[in-house]
Order: structure tokens, then sequence, then C-alpha cells
């Protein structure tokens, strides 16, 4: 019989590929959410500047900036903050562009070796 025409899976099969665990570290990762004036962001380590206008998080891999106007933190937990305020923009460091080194394996260089505007070591 051809791989096309395989039996379907049985029940038991298919319940266990459905409730299947997700990858180790999943719901540990750093997420961001935002809806209108408000963005929540989850699993970060410290805070390392606020005012109205900015807010520097570090995060396990890099340290991600809030800009924007009339910044105010809502809610403050241990791995969890929520802002309300106008967001102009939002700024992503890793540790290796902080430092002027480049990644050592866990990061990998994602530019296209066809872009002329990039600049730097490949």
């Amino acid at each position: 019989m051809s791989p096309a025409h395989r039996a379907p899976f049985s029940l038991r099969r298919w319940l266990a590929l459905l409730f299947r665990q997700p990858p180790q570290g999943l719901y540990r990762r750093p997420c961001l959410y935002q809806s209108g004036d408000r963005m929540e962001i989850e699993h970060f380590e410290a805070i390392l500047a606020y005012d109205e206008t900015r807010l520097r998080l570090q995060l396990p891999r890099g340290q991600l900036t809030i800009y924007g106007e009339q910044l105010q933190i809502e809610t403050l937990t241990a791995r969890r903050i929520t802002l309300r305020g106008c967001f102009v923009r939002t700024d992503y460091t890793t540790e290796h562009t902080a430092t002027g080194q480049r990644p050592t394996g866990h990061l990998p260089d994602r530019r296209p070796s066809w872009n002329p505007f990039v600049s730097g070591p490949r």
C-alpha cells in the first residue's frame, strides 16, 4: 500500500499528538502584548530605566526599550509589567550588540549577504 493511502492514526495516537507537551522553556520566554494604549510584558528580569518617555527592561538574552509619551506603569509583579501610554517604538538589543561582539552560536546572523546597505563583519 502506498504511503498516501495509509490507514489513519488510531484514536490513542491522535490524542497523544493532540495533547503533547510544548517544547521545554516555552512558557518562560519573554512575551509582549499590545492593545491600544496598553502594553504587557511578561518574563523580564529587571527594570533598568524608567521615565514618562522610556522604559528599558533586561530580558534573558538582551534589553528591550519602549519609547512613548506619558508612559505609566499600571501593574508590576515579579515577572509581568503593564504599561499605559502612547507607544512610539520599541528597540531590542541583544547582549552581543551592546558589547560589539558577534553571537556565540545561540543567535544566528540573519543578515542577507546580498544587501549592500548592511555594513560590518559577516
